[in-house]
């Protein structure tokens, strides 16, 4: 609460004479429909716009008088919000905080002397610390506590805490307000109950999805926070000179300027991350910078020939001719085998009159047949779960390191496989992300170890699969399988190193606690028998060429994926989609027929197609059906698993496979 006189301009001075905040409009406001949170957000705006923000004068009055005099301090805003709530119907206690403030000897002067003259009770504020007062609200649905300002304009614990503890931009009310430092509720009648710990520690602490949690200097802010509690809760008693605890003070200053400037200071990249932006500024017509990008990914240690390539391509671009021929030659060395798209990429035109290309072209021909000898065999895959092991050397790590996601990404992310940094980019996406996967569900992981380690034991089941496959299509390439611990949102994948699988979506059994997941995620997790479809899955994957650009195709992408590992394994890992797919096929297909030509896929396909009470993945069941029904319809089995690959006619297998026919035969409603 502000202890500075304030001098109030004439329009403020006229304000005192009449009454500037009519009750039974402050009423009306609060009487609007809503939530009850909604409710006294409307309130709390309304008193905030109408009734000025002024420093104290150490005088008290009355409801009344604050409202006929049309401005307050803050303990005359809760005072006032108070007293409209209980009329409303709403339960709220005031809560009193210790704020920290820029250094100011006249707050100290100011405040030692009210000290001297009526008591400790007046050391809540000094030097480089100040107090202020609002409410809780208790939420009448719920029973919890939610806050709300007035003075601030601020209601709800998320705006509360981008308010008072955010590193963005601060509402002008709080401008000299540098961060809460103890939070206390009280009530008449009854103890003091800390509040600290929720809004400084639990609230605080998962901003920015749990990484301040993660920053060097929050131990010593959570040290210093609870250190603080009991002396700034004496010293609003009366009991206690908070003036002696000024190192405490600076120690919290000390500590919250570092986690604003560790929150603020840009994660180092991984390998794969540096990629990525290389990638993004080719896509940007920026080689030069993509090919620093490039160089800063390899010379981390990314893996893969697809990689060093990319950069050849950045490099030549650039007109680095010599720099683009080292990379090609890495890329080669590597493995390159993509002699077809090598020849006709455009990117590397500026090469083609150099007397190395002819040999490039050579090198990487000689790739593409050794690479056909290897993997055209079933059993010349290789099945690689050493990423899995390296997850949890990491994961144990986590609890003494002061910066764990630096530690994912040294002993994690970029001395992965190639397949583990390809999974990357668009799955785990960076080290920050996967360590809130983790802080996010701690249990679900601390739980899952011994299931993701079986992911090597799939092999032989899988391996069954692919020569099965063989037997269907004799032009099948085997690429090798990479088992790997992603950040909960895929369970497989492929790249041009092979197929890439999301093992901690497999983590799922007996023992492993649930509790914390949402309702995707509920209906996603397997457990590793479910392992050898998604297998066989994403071998289809990898052999498809065709190009997808509408739901249809996407669908189809998806579901004829399905159709054809079913042929070949046992088992699919999307049995709630199918379950509630034969359930209610002709409904699904009017709403897919009407939606087919489009290209949003957003109602059928992935996480975000869970809605309206459906599971989510819809659309693999609606592209399952149709490559069945097309499957069905040829004679030629052969030929139609071939178009089922890499046809980007869809319209043309949907048409030539009487799907929509046959079910609007079956059910002729409109």
């Amino acid at each position: 609460m502000k202890r500075l006189m304030l001098l109030l301009p004439p329009a403020l001075l006229v304000a005192q004479e009449t009454p500037a905040l009519p009750r039974t409009e402050a009423m009306a406001v609060l009487a609007r429909p809503g939530t009850a949170e909604a409710r006294v957000r409307a309130l709390v705006d309304h008193l905030h716009q109408r009734m000025p923000w002024v420093a104290t004068d150490y005088r008290n009055r009355t409801v009344d008088e604050i409202l006929a005099r049309g401005m307050g301090n803050c303990a005359d805003h809760a005072r006032v919000l108070q007293n409209l709530l209980k009329a409303g119907g709403f339960e709220s206690r005031w809560v009193q905080e210790i704020n920290l403030q820029a250094p100011s000897e006249r707050r100290q002067a100011s405040a030692r002397a009210k000290v001297a003259e009526s008591g400790k009770g007046f050391s809540v504020f000094g030097y480089r610390h100040n107090d202020h007062r609002w409410l809780e609200v208790r939420d009448p649905v719920t029973g919890t506590w939610f806050p709300a300002d007035s003075a601030l304009g601020v209601v709800g614990s998320e705006a509360w805490v981008a308010a008072r503890l955010g590193f963005g931009p601060r509402p002008a009310a709080v401008a000299d307000m540098i961060v809460p430092v103890f939070v206390e509720a009280v009530q008449p009648g009854r103890s003091p109950e800390p509040r600290s710990e929720a809004y400084l520690l639990q609230a605080f602490g998962a901003m920015v999805g749990g990484r301040i949690r993660t920053l060097p200097a929050w131990p010593v802010w959570e040290k210093a926070v609870r250190a603080l509690e009991p002396h700034a809760s004496s010293a609003f008693r009366g009991t206690e000179d908070l003036h002696a605890q000024a190192d405490l003070l600076t120690a919290l200053a000390e500590a919250y300027a570092a986690l604003r400037a560790q929150a603020e200071a840009p994660l180092a990249p991984s390998a794969a991350e540096f990629a990525q932006q290389g990638h993004r500024a080719l896509l940007a017509k920026d080689p030069a910078c993509a090919a620093d990008l490039y160089d800063r990914a390899l010379a981390a240690g990314l893996k893969g020939a697809q990689h060093p390539y990319q950069g050849a391509c950045a490099h030549a671009l650039a007109g680095h001719g010599d720099a683009a021929f080292g990379l090609l030659q890495k890329a080669l060395d590597q493995g390159f085998h993509e002699a077809a798209a090598l020849r006709e990429d455009a990117d590397l035109a500026s090469l083609h009159a150099d007397p190395r290309w002819s040999g490039v072209l050579a090198a990487a021909e000689a790739n593409a047949r050794r690479f056909r000898a290897v993997h055209s065999d079933p059993d010349g895959a290789r099945f690689i779960a050493t990423d899995v092991d390296l997850f949890w050397k990491a994961y144990a790590k986590l609890p003494a390191s002061p910066d764990p996601a630096g530690l994912l990404r040294r002993e994690y992310l970029d001395r992965g496989s190639a397949g583990l940094q390809d999974f990357i980019p668009n799955r785990i996406r960076s080290a920050a992300n996967l360590l809130d996967a983790i802080q996010r569900h701690p249990r679900y992981f601390a739980a899952i170890r011994g299931n993701t380690l079986k992911a090597a034991g799939v092999e032989a089941v899988a391996r069954r699969s692919f020569w099965a496959f063989k037997a269907l299509y004799a032009d099948a390439m085997f690429p090798d399988v990479y088992f790997v611990v992603g950040a909960l949102d895929s369970g497989g994948t492929s790249s041009p190193n092979g197929l890439l699988l999301g093992v901690d979506l497999f983590g799922g059994g007996p023992g492993v606690p649930m509790d914390e997941m949402g309702p995707w995620h509920r209906e996603v997790l397997h457990t590793p028998a479910d392992l050898p479809s998604i297998v066989a899955h994403e071998l289809i994957h990898f052999q498809q060429t065709h190009e997808t650009r509408t739901l249809l195709g996407k669908a189809f992408h998806e579901g004829s994926a399905d159709f054809l590992a079913s042929l070949i394994a046992e088992g699919t890992f999307n049995q709630a989609a199918y379950a509630y797919g034969y359930a209610h096929e002709a409904e699904l297909w009017r709403k897919f027929r009407a939606e087919m030509g489009g290209t949003d896929a957003s109602r059928w396909l992935y996480g975000s197609s869970q809605r309206e009470g459906h599971p989510a993945d819809l659309g693999y069941f609606m592209g399952f059906r149709i490559a069945q029904a097309y499957y069905a319809q040829a004679k030629d089995k052969v030929r139609a698993i071939r178009e089922i690959l890499t046809s980007s006619d869809f319209e043309g297998i949907l048409r030539d496979s009487r799907y929509g026919e046959m079910l609007e035969a079956a059910d002729p409603r409109p």
